[in-house]
């Protein structure tokens, strides 16, 4: 959001990311190193503060990604840094202007459509705070830890579904239809798939422990 071409497009500098999606809401920590991207941030830290991270496809990039926006940085030596980014909106690239030595890009707001939330989706959603939570308790076993009692899940649809796809362990390919969907219902209705997938995966996961600490306890298997 550095300079408005007109009320709809506006230029950013982008960040590819290989197999990574960014969703509004997310914190991301990123060490800088590459001499262009130095570049980049040190601009952007002049500016407002803003850049678009992207899914790196190939020699290309998805064509929907998220504002970062930079929360806070830590310079080290030889110019390197260690920055937080947060994910603000959804962004759709309109067209390259600049590959070097960072590609720089016209771009437009990406909103969601149909945002009605009837009777039906409430359920759905309110279906996917459940499973979540069941997730969560059967990551806990599995990890020994006590996340489930901590964390907070948001209200808002959205946000909810982004928070929840970033954390699954699926394809990135999954997540960045999730990104790239903008039917508040059809992103409840993937999600809804794709956590139901992860639990599969964490009840078996959960079972292949319960099975190896009773073969540890028996004495038959070292740890």
């Amino acid at each position: 959001m550095t300079k408005k071409e007109d009320k709809n497009n506006f230029i950013i500098p982008l960040f590819p990311l290989p197999e990574v999606v960014f969703f509004p809401g997310m914190n991301m920590p990123l060490h800088i190193f590459e001499e262009k991207y130095k570049t980049m941030i040190l601009k952007c830290l002049e500016g407002n503060k803003q850049f678009g991270i992207v899914l790196a496809q190939d020699n290309l990039c998805a064509e929907i990604g998220t504002i970062a926006e930079i929360l806070d940085v830590e310079k080290l030596e030889e110019g390197k840094m260690n920055v937080l980014a947060e994910g603000r909106k959804r962004f759709k690239i309109i067209n390259f202007l600049k590959e070097e030595p960072y590609h720089i890009a016209e771009v437009q707001n990406y909103n969601d459509t149909g945002l009605e939330i009837d009777p039906s989706l409430k359920k759905s959603i309110r279906q996917i705070k459940r499973l979540s939570q069941k997730a969560l308790r059967i990551f806990d076993k599995v990890s020994d830890q006590d996340l489930s009692k901590k964390l907070k899940l948001p209200e808002e649809p959205s946000e909810l579904m982004f928070l929840i796809t970033a954390n699954l362990s699926c394809p990135v390919e999954s997540k960045q239809s999730i990104l790239e969907t903008n039917s508040v219902k059809d992103r409840v209705e993937k999600v809804m798939s794709l956590l139901k997938e992860e639990i599969e995966r964490l009840e078996v996961l959960l079972e292949n422990k319960k099975t190896k600490d009773v073969v540890v306890k028996n004495g038959k298997l070292s740890a």
